[in-house]
């Protein structure tokens, strides 16, 4: 999934990553930071414990979307170290056909070259 990833290089694509999450532009991120083979991986299994590909991961993001209101959207970071950077996400959210709730998730993402490889969600 291309060479690995410089300390700055991952620093710069980590700030802009975190940028963009902050300002509600999770697509934008997506689109600009994702390798075409990204993977994630749930902290929980199921349907969407794990996805590999950019249009199978966007389509995880879409159905999460859909199936939740998101009321609040809160992000700190990012946490740089080496090939790798932290964002950690605070959500004021209502699943559909659930009850609004708070969830605080860490996200890890690895890169590679200049673009996102790899994405662990960590609650």
């Amino acid at each position: 999934m291309g060479r690995g990833a410089r300390a700055a290089d991952v620093r710069t694509i980590a700030a802009d990553y975190a940028a963009l999450l902050a300002a509600g532009r999770m697509d934008e991120a997506a689109m600009k930071y994702w390798h075409d083979d990204v993977a994630t991986f749930e902290a929980v299994p199921g349907e969407h414990g794990e996805t590999h590909g950019k249009a199978e991961t966007l389509a995880k993001a879409e159905w999460w979307f859909a199936n939740h209101e998101v009321h609040g959207f809160r992000s700190e970071g990012p946490f740089v170290n080496g090939d790798s950077f932290l964002i950690v996400i605070d959500l004021d959210v209502t699943p559909a056909g659930g009850v609004r709730t708070h969830m605080r998730e860490i996200v890890g993402y690895r890169v590679a070259g200049d673009k996102v490889v790899e994405e662990r969600y960590y609650y």
